[in-house]
């Protein structure tokens, strides 16, 4: 970073400011937050007003909503405006970090380096979820850095920059639960320094692993617990044979196979068709053509030359890779998002190619110019599609808004959408004590608890048959709403007054 600043003053500032541009142009078009969010400033929430225990009681992975609430006071803004500015301090962050590593690994060439700074500016899976509130940018933000300083210390066998690595590295565990794999896999990258002239290798590297080792395997088999230990409860609940991790595993395998036999042929299809699926979401975040770009800056090596470079670029993406896979088997669904540090480790090698064909370009005939002004365009095209992804929720922060003007404070309020519920400004624990879903709506419904509740807030679709018919039933027994928000042909939310109508009785 300190090398990017001292050659190139005006693009980290350019970086910064484009940065904090496009952050607010993405908020602007999406000023709703997403479900995920609702839960990081419940939490931070409670932790400005002090009480950490109940934060800690609903998630006790709370670093990212700590941070929220550490920005909000350091800053003096309110909770939502905090973990919009935190984000895009960690896009920053994030931008900055992987122009320095390619920065580094063209050996600071300065068309790459300008390159790689439109490429992570305008790439579209990160500008898609610049207006969300999520983890994921400050652990990519930590993973990159990371990624640089152990680039870094290949070049240099300075300690400072083997500190950095470790540091940066551990931050990231604060984020996501991959940044501890990244750890337990450490002690390979200081193995391969080894052989290096660094002073005192043997005892600092010795050390080093023993005291990651251990740390690293604290860490998982408590991520672990924490975060399985309830499933594997549940499903011993259900009936199923599930004593530990490979048990739940299995179970989730034979979940996928459904009524077909569990035959080694079926669980091989599922954890190939598993594979296949993790790979599609990586080459969909890549959006295909940067994906082209680095398979042949990697085919042509364009790139990482050194040997030790390249083992350390393919040892991150096959890690990568087998955390995506893992972690879909075993919990059956994968967040397109989750593939994002696998792209960006990719997409390091893209702006290799990107220059070697503008070389072909000038040197070639009009076919190339023309080949390579339809390819720029497209990329374009791609990026500036994500840059106007307007919202269509705003009829939740707009029934949500109306509940918050219209129902008393200490009015007790139900929906199917906890966005409604957060911008009928309830407060933390109304945002986190509650489930809110469809299945849960119909269930207090039926069970006459929707008594309890002033007011219910039906988020449907009306085109669906079954919610137009919960909406009607809803009506017959609670009288017509009394708000309604959104548009007839699409979504709309239903507001009904329960209070109202206990009091008219």
């Amino acid at each position: 970073m300190y090398q990017l600043y001292r050659d190139r003053p005006l693009l980290v500032f350019a970086i910064i400011i484009a940065n904090c541009l496009l952050s607010a142009w993405c908020i602007y078009f999406d000023p709703v937050i997403n479900n995920d969010g609702v839960t990081y400033l419940a939490m931070a929430q409670y932790m400005a007003e002090g009480d950490w225990q109940s934060a800690y009681d609903y998630y006790s992975w709370p670093y990212y909503a700590l941070f929220i609430a550490l920005t909000s006071k350091l800053f003096f803004v309110d909770i939502e405006n905090a973990a919009y500015l935190l984000n895009t301090l960690f896009l920053i962050s994030l931008t900055l970090a992987f122009v320095s590593l390619v920065s580094e690994l063209s050996g600071n060439n300065r068309r790459i380096v300008f390159i790689a700074a439109l490429v992570i500016l305008l790439f579209p899976s990160i500008n898609k979820y610049r207006s969300f509130i999520i983890r994921d940018f400050g652990y990519l933000s930590c993973y990159l850095w990371s990624l640089y300083f152990i680039f870094r210390f290949c070049s240099t066998l300075n300690k400072n920059h083997l500190i950095g690595w470790l540091l940066f590295a551990a931050l990231s565990c604060l984020f996501r639960f991959e940044g501890i794999v990244f750890l337990l896999i450490a002690p390979y990258f200081l193995l391969l320094f080894s052989s290096t002239k660094i002073p005192h290798r043997q005892t600092i590297l010795v050390s080093l692993s023993v005291l990651i080792v251990i740390l690293s395997s604290a860490l998982v088999f408590w991520y672990v617990d924490d975060k399985y230990a309830s499933m594997i409860k549940m499903a011993k609940h259900t009936g199923e044979d599930v004593h530990g991790l490979a048990d739940l595993f299995l179970a989730n395998i034979r979940d996928r196979l459904a009524d077909q036999e569990a035959s080694a042929w079926n669980y091989t299809v599922v954890i190939l068709s598993n594979i296949g699926m993790v790979f599609y979401e990586l080459i969909r975040r890549m959006a295909v053509l940067y994906f082209f770009f680095t398979v042949y800056a990697y085919v042509k090596r364009l790139t990482l030359g050194g040997a030790l470079f390249k083992k350390i670029w393919l040892v991150y993406v096959f890690t990568n890779l087998v955390v995506l896979i893992v972690f879909s088997l075993y919990n059956n669904f994968l967040v397109s998002r989750y593939t994002l540090a696998t792209a960006l480790t990719l997409l390091l090698l893209a702006p290799f190619a990107m220059d070697y064909f503008i070389d072909r370009a000038k040197a070639g005939g009009t076919l190339a110019k023309g080949s390579a002004l339809f390819i720029g365009l497209l990329l374009v095209l791609i990026s500036l599609d994500r840059l106007n992804l307007s919202t269509d929720k705003m009829y939740l922060k707009s029934a949500g808004q109306w509940l918050a003007e219209n129902a008393a404070p200490e009015a007790k309020i139900y929906s199917n959408n906890k966005l409604v519920i957060y911008y009928a400004d309830r407060g933390a624990g109304a945002n986190l004590d509650e489930l809110y879903t469809l299945d849960r709506l119909v269930d207090l419904f039926k069970t006459w608890q929707l008594r309890h509740y002033d007011y219910v807030a039906f988020d449907a679709d009306v085109s669906n048959h079954s919610e137009n018919t919960i909406r009607q039933t809803l009506a017959y027994h609670l009288g017509p709403p009394v708000h309604i928000e959104g548009t007839p042909e699409d979504h709309q939310v239903f507001v009904y007054d329960i209070k109202s109508r206990r009091q008219r009785r």
